[in-house]
């Protein structure tokens, strides 16, 4: 969120300035206040429109919960003095449990939500395994398991596709993997989000280093031109892009008010470029594993031998429609949520299988 709100920042104090409105608009004289003209316009719509899908998923990833499995402990003891100590005790755990949050802000856990989340989620899930048997008198392996499965940390019954999380220490819905850059487990219900976080990411990056592109090039060979060609830097002898060390980039902003344009520049493209590049190796391989109706824990646990089946690959189309939905405004605007249970093909098989 931080790096987001820098690049923004970056472009409003001087990039907007130094090349969209000075070079592309027509503004040769800077400090002079210059109309907007419609690529001013175009530009700056497409980055509020990338910070603000960013940002809002990135919210939506930190605060939503993955999708916890709650035991109903009571196991309809409606008599508080009928319960043991350890029943009090786990009651009072799962009512108070917290989750995920962003610096100070935690997310409380709505127990009645969660419990009937799963509820759903198992009368979706329901599988009649007559009629998945295999005929020929085969054997086939079917993974992930259609059916409940037993925590043993958790001492209680789970919903099919459920797994246990070391960090946060309870069972998530389509556990993927806990990622620490969200602080929190992506599951059944914020896979949606990590994912369009990630493609915004790539997308903002991507826009950003198109702009900045040529820009970067010129600002590179006029600093080789001045001082010459050095691979740790000919001036600051920081590396390729020489840029300046901390102290005096601080003492620069204390006597300008700013940090040079060229600098500014020579940091932002590579940074950009280097975290559109990772952000896309690890959508690649979800975007895999949505296609193919798995989870990274399924992935790694598939079988290696046998005859291998998994009861919940509707199709590449309808797996893909079941985590992003169908609605095309849902996935522009982070207001408009998709959530997994109104997904039409959600739980049904195609009818080639």
């Amino acid at each position: 969120m931080t790096l987001t709100v820098i690049c923004v920042w970056s472009y409003f104090s001087t990039f907007r300035e130094t090349i969209v409105l000075q070079q592309w608009c027509g503004c040769k004289t800077e400090g002079v206040s210059c109309n907007s003209c419609n690529l001013d316009i175009i530009h700056t719509t497409f980055v509020i429109f990338f910070a603000v899908n960013i940002l809002g998923h990135y919210l939506w990833c930190v605060f939503r919960s993955p999708g916890f499995v709650i035991n109903k402990i009571n196991d309809g003891r409606s008599n508080k003095k009928h319960q043991t100590k350890v029943e009090k005790d786990e009651n009072h755990r799962q009512t108070e449990t917290e989750f995920g949050g962003c610096c100070f802000i935690r997310s409380k856990m709505n127990v009645k939500a969660e419990q009937d989340r799963c509820t759903k989620y198992n009368q979706r899930h329901s599988t009649d395994m007559a009629q998945n048997e295999s005929t020929d008198n085969q054997t086939i392996i079917y993974h992930p398991s259609p059916h409940p499965t037993h925590c043993k940390i958790c001492q209680h019954e789970r919903p099919p596709r459920t797994h246990h999380c070391k960090v946060c220490k309870m069972c998530v819905l389509e556990f993927d993997h806990h990622c620490p850059w969200v602080n929190n487990c992506i599951g059944f219900n914020n896979y949606r989000e990590f994912i369009l976080l990630l493609f915004y990411i790539i997308s903002g990056c991507t826009y950003g280093c198109c702009i900045l592109g040529f820009e970067f090039y010129k600002s590179m060979m006029n600093h080789i031109e001045l001082h010459g060609f050095n691979i740790m830097g000919p001036v600051h002898s920081t590396g390729l892009l020489d840029l300046p060390p901390p102290w005096v980039l601080w003492r620069q902003y204390q006597l300008k008010g700013r940090i040079d344009e060229d600098i500014v520049l020579r940091t932002a493209f590579p940074f950009m470029l280097f975290i559109g590049i990772a952000m896309l190796c690890i959508i690649v391989p979800h975007a895999k594993l949505i296609l193919a109706g798995h989870t990274t824990v399924e992935q790694l646990s598939y079988p290696g031998e046998g005859i291998v089946k998994n009861p919940f690959d509707h199709g590449p189309k309808k797996n893909f429609q079941r985590i992003l939905g169908t609605s095309v405004l849902g996935l522009v605007l982070p207001a408009f949520n998709h959530r997994p249970f109104q997904s039409q093909t959600y739980g049904q098989r195609s009818k080639d299988r």
